[in-house]
């Protein structure tokens, strides 16, 4: 594939999948939400969701493929409120006006070794996690005894250069730590992280709710450090434009493009 000059999108999309052996092609998240497969690449932008000001970027920088870690379409089309399935129109339309094709990389992208969003996320925290296992989203660490609230101050200052400027806990943020476990984005699911014997764990807003994974851990006492979905993952859509680089020909051009997914935390002087 390096000494092609000139690809279709759909070559792209088989050399990305070839490398994804952990994928159920039969059951998958990731395919071509729209646009046609056949197109010459001209450009390439990545990013965590295909939100509108992303695919007006795209367009002004020359590139017709996108590749979205998320559903850019509210993952609410089987049952859509008006609202909801008026805006899937809207974007839609604006992605066929720009001749771009919209492509989803989300299973194949969540568990890709050192580039994908779990391995991007571990190593932005700079806990020494052992291995992960190819197919988990979950990782273990032994680190230096802390606080609950220094893991969380850590964590916040992570996240500052992806978009993020804060984390929230559930739990006592006194409680000293030795065994911290993470997961990936809405798969941070604390029941499967439970065989680590972690002190604390780290997980996404997406991926607990406060009845069922937060009242689990209070009752258990398992502080959990919560940080946005989008913050813990846009650092592996920013590896993809390094990964995409070294696989494609130089003259194709790849670049991350922010999708505006800022997220502002405010507390009481109290």
């Amino acid at each position: 594939m390096e000494g092609d000059k000139y690809m279709k999108i759909k070559d792209v999309i088989l050399d990305l999948q070839k490398n994804q052996t952990w994928v159920n092609w039969n059951h998958t998240r990731d395919h071509i939400l729209a646009g046609d497969e056949n197109q010459e690449v001209t450009g390439i932008g990545v990013c965590w969701v295909a939100t509108k000001q992303m695919i007006k970027a795209a367009h002004k920088a020359g590139l017709n493929f996108v590749i979205t870690h998320e559903n850019p379409f509210y993952d609410c089309s089987t049952n859509p409120q008006t609202a909801v399935w008026e805006a899937i129109l809207e974007k839609q339309a604006l992605i066929k006006k720009y001749n771009i094709v919209l492509y989803r990389c989300h299973d194949g992208w969540d568990m890709f070794p050192e580039y994908g969003v779990a391995d991007q996320w571990a190593k932005r925290l700079g806990y020494a996690f052992e291995p992960r296992l190819l197919n988990s989203y979950n990782q273990y660490a032994q680190i230096p005894e802390q606080s609950v609230a220094e893991i969380a101050q850590h964590a916040a200052a992570v996240l500052s250069q992806d978009g993020e400027n804060g984390a929230y806990v559930f739990g006592d943020p006194t409680k000293r730590v030795r065994r911290l476990a993470i997961g990936t984005g809405a798969a941070t699911n604390i029941f499967s992280m439970l065989d680590y014997r972690p002190d604390a764990v780290i997980v996404s807003d997406d991926g607990i709710t406060n009845w069922y994974a937060a009242q689990f851990a209070i009752d258990h006492d398992l502080p959990l450090i919560v940080v946005n979905h989008a913050g813990c993952e846009i650092c592996g859509m920013k590896a993809m434009e390094a990964y995409l680089k070294q696989q494609l020909p130089p003259n194709i051009k790849v670049m991350y493009i922010a999708e505006g997914f800022d997220i502002h935390y405010y507390t009481s002087e109290a």
